[in-house]
Parts: structure tokens; C-alpha cells; sequence
């Protein structure tokens, strides 16, 4: 349940953590003699768009989850979508055990990499803050984590352009999602990064509380050493047309599953990478 709560809105590895922990490969990160950053030509992030959804455990009523695309901001000199998830368990599940988690993400505007990411947990009598600095030209990251006052950091490298959890939902949602391909980033979650690939299976319609939807069923899982630990333990439901809503997340444990269902879409503003001014399309679900 924990981990549902944490990953709800991250989304990507949810349910995968298991294979994600501990030492990993991680590609060859040799820098190259000139950095040049990429040119994404996708659509941004909208700024404005926001998402709630009802968290379930079967038919009972577990939580609540956001998210948003909240503003712009400076990071390092650089132009960033600032992105915001959070989770909670609701009155009910307070009395067993507390969640009250955020997660923040800020996204380069012109290549859609993440360049920071934070994560404010409250998991019962648990309290961990977690940052991670991502230099880009570098191909570095520095990690840092508080827990129950205690600190720590380690340093390392990462694979060009990579995408912490949370960009890594909004970086998929920016592809064309094509039935029968699958679409691949490096994803970095703590001191650990892991090829992550998302399936696009099928067409499937889905109903909601905010109404039914044509989707797009999608199968995350991490591809490292030859492991696809995951498949069939998250299952998530797009939007077919663009911007891809997230409109159904679904994680299977050993008995049932948590799913996480959109309640309600406020559609966002796409922001021109170059002068952060509106673009010639809105967002629309």
C-alpha cells in the first residue's frame, strides 16, 4: 500500500522498486568533449493542467492523488517546468497508517530532461526527504536523503538526458504512443539508474468517475541484465489523443489491486520553449 501511495503519481516505477534497489548497470556515461543540449520538438509540459484521482483498494476508498504542471522556474540557468505530484490516505486509512507524500520535479523546457528532483515522504512514524541535482553537461547526479533526521548523499553518473520518476510520465505522454511499439528512457530513481520501456498494447475503453475515456493500455517495466521483473504488476491507461491523460493506474499486489482513477482534468496552457510564451495548441484531454 506504501508503495502505491509513494508512486501514484510517479507512476513509472510503481510496483518496480523491487528491481530497482540496490547496485545496478548503469550505460557507459562517458561525457562528450562538447555538450550540446538537445532540441525536443515534442509538446511541453502545459502549464495549468491538473489531475485528481480517488486511490482504491477494490471497492474501498484508500486516498487521494494530484497531478500538476504548476509554473515555470529557473534551475541552473536554465528554463524548467516546475511538476508536482502529492498522495494521502484519507480519513479512514489515517487511523491505520498515515501517507502524506510529495514529489516535485523541474524539467528542462527545451530537451525535457529532468534537471532536479525532490520527494517529501510522511509514511507513518517515517519522515525522508530526498533530492537529486542532475548536471547534464557533466552526465553527473548528486543524491542527497534525510530520514528521521539523519543525512546522507552519494554521487555518480547518469546516461545522457535522463528522466527522474516523475518527468519520466510526462516525457512518455509527449510521444506518440503508437499501438504494438515501445518507447524507452533512462530513468533514475535515488543512486540507481535503469532502462525503463513502456509497451503500447492496445485500444481499450475506460470508465472513470470523470466519465469514460478512449485509452491507450500501456506496459511499463525495467529492462536491465535481461530483467522484465514487472510485467503484469502495473498496467496504465492514457488518453489515445494527445496530451495522453493518465486516466487509470493500476497496480496488482498479492491480493487485488490499487488503482488509482482520474476524478477530475483541468487542461493546461503549452508554453513555447523559447520565450516560455503560450504555443499555438492547448491542451485538451
Amino acid at each position: 500500500m506504501v508503495k502505491f501511495f509513494r508512486w501514484a503519481p510517479g507512476l513509472w516505477l510503481l510496483g518496480l522498486g523491487g528491481a530497482a534497489r540496490g547496485e545496478g548497470p548503469v550505460p557507459s556515461t562517458a561525457p562528450a568533449l562538447v555538450f550540446q543540449w538537445r532540441q525536443e520538438t515534442a509538446p511541453p509540459p502545459a502549464v495549468g493542467e491538473s489531475i485528481l484521482y480517488v486511490i482504491k483498494y477494490g471497492f474501498l476508498s484508500a486516498g487521494s492523488a494530484t497531478l500538476e504542471v504548476t509554473s515555470t522556474a529557473p534551475v541552473a540557468g536554465r528554463s524548467a517546468y516546475h511538476l508536482l505530484s502529492e498522495a494521502r490516505t484519507n480519513a479512514g486509512m489515517d487511523a491505520f497508517f498515515k501517507v502524506r507524500d510529495k514529489n516535485e520535479s523541474w524539467v528542462d523546457a527545451q530537451s525535457l530532461c529532468s534537471l532536479r528532483f525532490r520527494q517529501d515522504l510522511r509514511e507513518g512514524k517515517t519522515t525522508r526527504r530526498v533530492e537529486t541535482v542532475y548536471d547534464h553537461p557533466e552526465q553527473r547526479f548528486l543524491y542527497r536523503k534525510w530520514k528521521n533526521g539523519k543525512e546522507s548523499s552519494r554521487d555518480g553518473s547518469v546516461p545522457p538526458f535522463v528522466q527522474d520518476v516523475l518527468s519520466a510520465l510526462y516525457y512518455i505522454r509527449s510521444r506518440p504512443l503508437e499501438i504494438g511499439r515501445e518507447y524507452a528512457v533512462d530513468a533514475n530513481s535515488g543512486a540507481t539508474t535503469w532502462p525503463l520501456v513502456v509497451r503500447v498494447l492496445r485500444r481499450e475503453s475506460v470508465r472513470v468517475p470523470a466519465g469514460r475515456f478512449q485509452c491507450l493500455r500501456l506496459e511499463p517495466v525495467l529492462a536491465g541484465e535481461g530483467i522484465f521483473q514487472a510485467k503484469g504488476r502495473l498496467e496504465v491507461w492514457v488518453t489515445e489523443d494527445f496530451p495522453h491523460v493518465p486516466v487509470l493506474l493500476r497496480s496488482k499486489v498479492m491480493v487485488g489491486s490499487f488503482d488509482a482513477e482520474m476524478k477530475d482534468y483541468r487542461p493546461g496552457v503549452p508554453l513555447s520553449p523559447s520565450g516560455m510564451g503560450p504555443s499555438m495548441a492547448a491542451s485538451t484531454p
